[in-house]
């Protein structure tokens, strides 16, 4: 009788899939891919100006459509486990319990697809600044830690944060980044993904909520005029 309880109760309760385990290195690698040519496209395009002084939001969604556009006329034969994933911009995550009335945390955009509701892969973006500290220690409060809480993709175990630099060195930024980063106590601090010509690098955290672990991807956008 105790047996027949307790398939019981696991036959109720699966565990949540995974989006990355769903689409695999070669998905997210395309998605990745996608970001650095939506931001390519960005740069060159003349109608878009983006100054020191831009706000985050507006280079978001200025990005965003370049990515939307991207994805829509992509060859979708060319990585079929991604043909049910589509990207949503300012996604509200209802995965945690809200306290009623409250707003869901909304994601600045995502990548989801139709059969895992409460999992995608995030991008979450920050402008960043030479010689301002509290936007590093933002990059990392409201960035990395809204994953490493579970706020964010609390059932994803990969996401990215993209920092447009607005002004300064992408490798001093980065240093310093990684210098904040160590309150955290990641398992891996940022490192250069070598595979990549691009700023891009990643670091490997556990996630509190859970204890998984989640692998971030930084993308390093530089906006400095």
């Amino acid at each position: 009788m105790a047996m027949s309880s307790i398939r019981s109760i696991t036959a109720s309760t699966p565990v949540p899939i995974d989006l990355v385990n769903k689409i695999g290195i070669d998905g997210v690698n395309e998605i990745l891919a996608v970001l650095w040519k939506g931001y390519d496209d960005l740069k060159k395009d003349p109608s878009v100006i983006i100054t020191i002084s831009s706000e985050e939001d507006d280079i978001t969604q200025d990005w965003f459509v370049k990515v939307q556009r991207i994805w829509d006329s992509r060859n979708r034969a060319t990585c079929i486990c991604l043909n049910q994933v589509v990207p949503h911009h300012q996604w509200g995550d209802r995965t945690l319990k809200k306290a009623k009335g409250r707003k869901s945390p909304t994601i600045d955009f995502c990548f989801r697809d139709w059969d895992t509701a409460n999992s995608y892969f995030g991008a979450e973006c920050k402008n960043l600044y030479e010689q301002e500290p509290k936007r590093i220690e933002r990059y990392i409060d409201t960035g990395v830690c809204n994953y490493t809480s579970g706020r964010y993709g609390s059932q994803s175990s990969q996401a990215s944060i993209i920092g447009y630099v607005l002004s300064g060195d992408i490798v001093d930024i980065v240093e310093q980044l990684k210098k904040a980063m160590v309150k955290e106590k990641p398992i891996t601090n940022i490192s250069r993904t070598m595979t990549v010509a691009d700023p891009q690098y990643r670091s490997l955290h556990i996630r509190k909520l859970d204890g998984a672990k989640i692998t971030i991807h930084h993308l390093f956008f530089n906006f400095v005029a």
